[in-house]
């Protein structure tokens, strides 16, 4: 039997609970008796969720203005964020690695996301650190030099950039020759420029990375279906996956069927009107076990090359690290290796030279892509003083398209078959390696002339085409050729 205290507690206990209950009832009424009607601007306001913003697929790329006195210029890029209408929305959130100067005149993509539609009008870059290879003018040797971090960019868009229901591509394109500076000591001092520019899909030329387009996307196979493959790159901050169709051409294999899990590609693309990507290209270049790497010869062994020294910008598959880059890197060469020259998207025809590419003809100051059927061996050595990457048993070299910046002394206009001297700075890393100061360019009528039109004397511009000696000459055949 409870006590009479505790029948009394329980009482109140009671009344006190009716009396909440009652009090919060008349005021829920008193409220929304003022809602009904109209109510007063004393009473608490209606709680509301926001709407999340609709959001677009677009590709974050990067690219390089070159700072012709490099070799190369690797950076790794903690973060990337894009601030706008909508606040901050972050495109790149982890670590990766980028060499710059393999992207003279050419993006990379570094993300494809989904971004909340809306005006963006700024963007933040932190850069964790760098690496810079250059030829020191004084000694003639490779010098290889750290920029420590972090480093901060903070870029305020020129014109706003929006995202609206199409997909797209936002474009930061390095300007290297203003972010990188030397100090009295010879030290290498970083304080980023970025440009900015964007582009709809579907809007001029689809393998324009301006538009969403992709060029030469190196790297290894992750995964294959019927009809897509997704590819992982040393320079991307993500996986990438890429549909094929009918109209898909392959090299080096014929159909997807042949495509296996680890291959090693080069891919070129469109972005689609859903924001997917379409493989235009595909190019097998070695199976999985092997390794690929592209970059700058620094010297050559033997006549024949029986080896190459070669600074490396980029590379895939095995043995293959993003520490490689802008680091040497030591390539041998055999009786059994094969030679190749990329002309993918160059106008080779009707040349008044023939150009030649082979273990007697290689030279350093030329761009080469060395492939081999064994992953990337520890060099464990150094390169003058510098890093060595690894080394490579080539089973094949490929001559690769790079750029070159001068001077032209006659006007260029597009579409016209002709040849013209372009004069090399003294100060530029290819000059310094070779002792070379000119090139004579071949402009084929397939040679894009971009940037101001026509092209007058004495203008510095930007040639990329095919590099080789000819007769005791540089000659360069011309794929883009572009007013600075």
């Amino acid at each position: 039997m409870k006590s009479t205290k505790t029948q009394t507690n329980e009482a109140d206990a009671k009344r006190n609970s009716l009396r909440s209950i009652v009090t919060m009832s008349m005021a829920l009424a008193i409220t929304g008796g003022l809602v009904a009607c109209g109510g007063s601007n004393t009473g608490p306001a209606p709680v509301t969720t926001p709407t999340s913003a609709a959001k677009t697929v677009v590709q974050v790329n990067m690219g390089d203005a070159p700072a012709d006195w490099m070799l190369a210029f690797s950076m790794n890029i903690n973060s990337l964020a894009l601030t706008g209408s909508n606040g901050t929305f972050s495109a790149v959130s982890s670590g990766m690695t980028m060499e710059m100067m393999h992207l003279m005149g050419t993006m990379q993509p570094l993300a494809l996301v989904s971004a909340p539609q809306g005006t963006y009008t700024s963007a933040s870059i932190s850069i964790g650190s760098a690496i810079v290879m250059y030829m020191d003018p004084a000694t003639k040797s490779v010098v290889q030099k750290a920029i420590t971090g972090p480093i901060s960019a903070a870029i305020t868009f020129t014109s706003p950039i929006v995202v609206g229901a199409t997909p797209m591509a936002i474009g930061f394109d390095l300007d290297l020759a203003n972010s990188v500076t030397m100090d009295a000591g010879g030290n290498p001092k970083m304080n980023p420029v970025f440009h900015v520019t964007s582009g709809m899909q579907g809007a001029g030329n689809p393998l324009d990375s301006s538009n969403g387009g992709i060029q030469h996307m190196m790297g290894a196979v992750s995964s294959t279906s019927s009809n897509s493959f997704s590819m992982t790159s040393l320079q991307a901050a993500q996986t990438f996956t890429f549909a094929t169709n009918l109209s898909t051409s392959f090299d080096n294999i014929t159909n997807m069927s042949m495509m296996t899990g680890g291959m090693l590609v080069l891919v070129d693309a469109s972005m689609q009107p859903d924001g997917s990507m379409m493989a235009t290209k595909l190019q097998s270049m070695m199976n999985a076990g092997g390794v690929m790497a592209s970059g700058v010869i620094t010297s050559v062994t033997g006549q024949p090359a029986t080896q190459l020294t070669m600074v490396a910008q980029n590379g895939s598959g095995t043995g293959m690290m993003a520490s490689a880059f802008a680091a040497g890197a030591s390539v041998s060469i055999s009786g059994s290796t094969v030679f190749q020259i990329n002309q993918d998207e160059i106008d080779m025809s009707n040349l008044p030279f023939a150009m030649t590419f082979d273990a007697r003809h290689i030279y350093a100051g030329q761009s080469v892509m060395p492939v081999s059927s064994s992953g990337m061996g520890s060099s464990g050595g150094m390169m003058g003083g510098n890093s060595m990457g690894g080394s490579i048993a080539s089973t094949g070299v490929t001559l690769e398209p790079q750029g070159l910046s001068g001077v032209v002394a006659t006007t260029i206009t597009s579409g016209s078959r002709t040849s013209f001297i372009l004069a090399l700075p003294s100060d530029c890393a290819f000059t310094t390696l070779t002792g070379g100061n000119s090139v004579i360019v071949f402009q084929q009528p397939g040679t894009i002339v971009s940037g101001t039109s026509p092209i007058a004397g004495g203008a510095i511009v930007h040639v990329f085409g095919l590099l080789s000696m000819d007769a005791g000459h540089w000659k360069m055949v011309a794929a883009k050729i572009e007013s600075n």
